[in-house]
């Protein structure tokens, strides 16, 4: 029995080396195609067991490839033609650590190709945006390469053999597809970030940074930026991978914490998105590191994560385009976390694709995505601009009509007052006739008694139309409108604004004058209301200064400050309904100054602006002498 159990167990151990032996001599046989796939001849070797070693003289880079964080490969081709071939060994990849190609042929074993990280692009034997090796085969001879390499976060090599005419087709059509891809790209950060509409929208500039980081991502992954951007400086392209990565989570959470308002919708999951920002930016001074590039893949996957999940949170509560944002999300997860994990662990569920397309894949569907997100927010945007312009019109409007009503029914009620007046005195008329008549009984002495009762009732009765005349007279004045007392009105509104002034470093000035105007208070209130509130948003240092001049055939309530100042084409255009000039502001709509203007025609008042760039705005209301009443 025991011989039985030794027996099977040597079987089995000589099955598991005849396996082994039969992979370890898996021969990939070149013949005439123009391309050959060498996954099926690749095996992973052990460096102990590499012969590198027994070359005559130290090869390249023996430091790298003693280095434990060297991995080797072994490939066993056939040249099956009469004579020898020349071929190009593409590895799939734009750049590495460090790949040396060693060529064991007809009994001996040379280096063919070494680059390292101070290999500039131009000293790369064959000129290219991926890593190309030249080799000659001997003609009906068996080849063994031996390869040693690094690569950025472990990813695998894609060999295969392929001639010069069939690389040329190839980089033609994929350069076609990339300049496509990027142009769009390109296209789409420009309408985001000039787009009238979306330049003042904090989420159009904040993905069109994400679009900036997304074409620097592409053009590492795909080597455009050590051929064009920094071919001389090989040190740096090792490591900007990860920081453009870094760059990446960076804007991509910023994105999102303004596009789906997570601080206010949901406030732990808020941290989260801080805590990685922090994270991503504390990372940056390891980049010399050498497992930055598989750190920075750590922390994509945490922050791909958070914004799946995030972007579920906002579908479930109805957060407008979410759906969208989830999309994206899912896309770019799917393909440049999971795919690309998979296929770096040789677990690529298709085969066909470059592990290089993948990230080509999820930079097509999220940025389409995204943008629908950004344009659905911009339209939400817009509806509530129509929205709010239509309210602040009726409020406008209502104000404006309520004044009117009030100004009616006081000057109906003065009517009353004075055909009461009118009524009373034509009364007076008859009754001192009576008075009279009432003087010539008296001469009757038997008349006496009666003639002095009915003077004291005339007495009473003229007495009480005297009081309903005098009353009358007082209600209706001289004047029928309100007066304003300027320095009353200029002391609310600093009362009513030094707060805010002061939590910008600002000092809010008014000059007292002791002029009395005849008008609304109630509508002067509310303009010089909308123009101390615009200078005190648009000014961030200096002072704000309110008071009066007095012109010609007017007096000028003016609101200075010391803002950024408008353009020229500013002035006229900013009275138009939400428009905002060139320095705007987010917290506002654009209707200040378009309230301004309408209340001005209501009262039959001059709006007039004048501006110095970088000095300030002068806003003043031309208020005719006609309306000024008095002077205290």
């Amino acid at each position: 029995m025991a011989l039985a159990i030794k027996l099977f167990i040597l079987s089995v151990l000589l099955t598991i080396n005849n396996i082994a032996t039969a992979e370890a001599k898996a021969v990939c046989q070149l013949q005439t195609q123009a391309e050959l796939a060498l996954t099926a001849c690749m095996q992973t070797l052990d460096p102990a067991t590499v012969p590198w070693v027994g070359l005559a003289g130290k090869p390249l880079m023996a430091d790298n490839l003693n280095s434990g964080a060297a991995h080797w490969l072994r490939l066993d081709i056939d040249n099956a033609n009469a004579s020898d071939i020349r071929r190009l060994l593409a590895v799939g990849l734009p750049d590495a650590f460090f790949l040396a190609v060693f060529q064991a042929q007809n009994g001996r074993l040379a280096t063919v190709y070494s680059i390292d990280q101070t290999t500039t692009f131009t000293q790369r034997p064959v000129i290219n945006r991926f890593l190309y090796v030249p080799l000659t085969l001997a003609a009906n001879a068996p080849t063994t390469l031996y390869l040693a390499y690094r690569t950025h976060g472990k990813t695998p090599l894609q060999a295969r053999l392929l001639t010069a005419e069939t690389l040329a087709q190839q980089d033609t059509k994929n350069d076609v597809l990339n300049g496509v891809l990027l142009g769009v790209l390109l296209v789409l950060a420009a309408l985001l970030f000039f787009n009238h509409k979306g330049v003042g929208h904090a989420e159009s500039r904040n993905y069109a940074g994400l679009i900036v980081f997304s074409l620097l991502f592409l053009g590492q992954v795909q080597g455009y930026n050590f051929q064009f951007l920094w071919p001389e400086q090989a040190a740096w392209n090792r490591f900007a991978p990860g920081l453009i990565g870094i760059g990446s989570v960076i804007t991509h959470a910023w994105f999102s914490l303004r596009f789906l308002q997570v601080q206010q919708r949901f406030r732990r999951l808020y941290f989260s998105f801080v805590a990685l920002i922090g994270l991503a930016f504390c990372s940056v001074p390891l980049y010399g590191n050498a497992y930055f590039t598989e750190w920075v893949s750590l922390l994509v996957v945490l922050y791909a994560t958070v914004a799946v999940v995030a972007g579920v949170l906002a579908v479930r509560r109805h957060v407008p385009a979410a759906r969208f944002y989830l999309l994206g999300a899912l896309s770019l997860i799917v393909f440049n976390v999971v795919l690309m994990l998979l296929s770096i662990f040789g677990l690529n569920p298709f085969p066909m694709l470059s592990i290089f397309t993948y990230p080509k894949i999820a930079y097509i569907l999220e940025p389409v995505f995204f943008i629908i997100a950004v344009l659905n927010q911009l339209r939400r945007f817009d509806e509530q601009k129509a929205e709010l312009r239509v309210k602040r019109q009726a409020e406008t409007e209502l104000l404006v009509k309520a004044e009117q009503e009030r100004l009616a029914a006081l000057q109906e009620a003065k009517n009353q007052q004075l055909l009461l007046a009118c009524a009373s005195h034509d009364l007076s008329q008859p009754l001192a006739s009576i008075r009279f008549a009432i003087d010539a009984l008296r001469v009757r002495e038997e008349a006496d008694p009666v003639a002095q009762h009915i003077n004291k009732t005339l007495d009473y009765a003229q007495g009480l139309i005297q009081g309903l005349i005098h009353q009358a007279r007082q209600e209706i004045g001289d004047d029928q409108a309100d007066r304003v007392l300027l320095f009353e009105l200029f002391d609310r509104l600093h009362s009513e604004f030094a707060t805010a002034a002061a939590k910008k470093g600002l000092r809010l000035d008014t000059v007292g004058s002791t002029i009395e105007i005849k008008g609304s208070a109630l509508l002067l209130h509310r303009i010089l209301s909308n123009l101390i509130g615009n200078a005190i948003r648009y000014s961030h240092k200096g002072r704000v200064l309110v008071g009066v001049r007095r012109r010609a055939d007017a007096i000028e309530i003016q609101v200075l400050d010391s803002g950024v100042g408008l353009f020229a084409a500013d002035c006229l255009a900013l009275m138009s309904p939400f428009r905002q000039g060139q320095h705007r502001d987010e917290a506002g709509y654009g209707l200040g100054l378009f309230i301004v203007k309408t209340l001005c025609q209501q009262c039959h008042y001059e709006l007039k602006v004048t501006s110095k760039l970088g000095k300030g705005s002068v806003f003043a209301i031309k208020i005719p002498l006609a309306d000024c009443i008095t002077e205290r």
